[in-house]
């Protein structure tokens, strides 16, 4: 995939992702774009991918790589039927916390919601915890199930932005196993949008 130039750098773009409020991939996109990013989460990494080839979205914003897991297949996958360019690479140091509910402790939880990438950058944390893991879409789009629930066994694990956007309460963290735990993410369009650099 080439890298491109966009044609017009202050139009506000609509960017497909996967996850939900105060996920990493948003985080990506508003460092990526600041004011001009418009945010369309997804549960997964083919229907964000899906809206950018069917042409209801601008760009798509895919993880591709994590420092602790590898690359991260499923969303490659996703996009790699597609003649999509990129537009632009970053590299963000990615931190999980155990998120719950105000009464929440950490002895009263027994599962913890997790996407499967959270879920293995924290498995040796879980393990120790003696945690049971949930694999869900992400813990972002389950936030305010948990909220309406009012239950104390159950917590989520991801970035600290899912509690500041949902109001789900930090019990712990971060509890990554790998402090240098880091993730790039890539930001593509459909060719015919952009120019191509000389």
């Amino acid at each position: 995939m080439e890298t491109t130039t966009p044609i017009q750098d202050t139009t506000r773009w609509r960017v497909a992702y996967q996850g939900g409020p105060g996920s990493n991939s948003e985080r990506a996109g508003l460092t990526l774009l600041a004011e001009r990013f418009v945010g369309w989460p997804f549960a997964s990494f083919a229907e964000a991918t899906a809206t950018l080839a069917s042409g209801q979205a601008d760009c798509v914003l895919i993880p591709v790589f994590n420092s602790t897991t590898g690359p991260i297949h499923e969303a490659i996958a996703a996009i790699s039927p597609h003649d999509f360019v990129v537009l632009d690479t970053l590299t963000l140091a990615i931190e999980h916390y155990l998120l719950g509910n105000r009464d929440a402790g950490r002895h009263s939880i027994v599962q913890v919601l997790a996407h499967p990438q959270v879920a293995a950058q924290c498995a040796g944390w879980i393990r120790r915890r003696g945690y049971t893991p949930v694999l869900v879409d992400d813990g972002a789009l389950q936030a305010a199930d948990l909220l309406q629930s009012g239950r104390r066994d159950i917590a989520i694990l991801g970035p600290k932005g899912i509690g500041d956007a949902t109001g789900l309460y930090c019990i712990e963290g971060p509890v990554q196993d790998r402090s240098d735990n880091r993730t790039t993410f890539r930001l593509l369009t459909r060719r015919e949008l952009f120019e191509p650099r000389a």
